[in-house]
């Protein structure tokens, strides 16, 4: 019950961080709709195209989400990266049409 309990509250705040606080998440979001931020393979976020406040909008995000990456990783005895990679696969499926993806040979796609 308390492992349910610990992957319920692991996954909530995964969800939220990775829609940030409301106005980093309208940042974010919108600066993922402009094509000016990315997702990675990895699990973080890349700025494509230099606009204001994208590489701050994404170093922010990348912080948190290296940190429930590594919380998550302690936990279940893996690494961070392997972590941030399995978020990236469920990234992908939940992130809207018109979303940029940087694969792993470096080739930007649109979802």
């Amino acid at each position: 019950m308390m492992r349910a309990t610990a992957l319920f509250l692991t996954i909530l705040a995964l969800t939220l961080t990775l829609s940030g606080a409301p106005g980093q998440a309208q940042s974010l979001d919108a600066l993922r709709q402009s094509g000016a931020i990315g997702e990675r393979y990895d699990g973080y976020v890349a700025v494509r195209q230099n606009v204001p406040g994208a590489a701050s909008v994404a170093a922010q995000v990348n912080a948190e989400r290296r940190r429930i990456y590594e919380q998550r990783a302690r936990q279940q005895n893996i690494s961070p990266a392997q972590v941030g990679m399995v978020y990236a696969q469920q990234i992908v499926g939940s992130a809207p049409a018109g979303t940029w993806f940087l694969d792993q040979s470096g080739t930007w796609r649109r979802k």
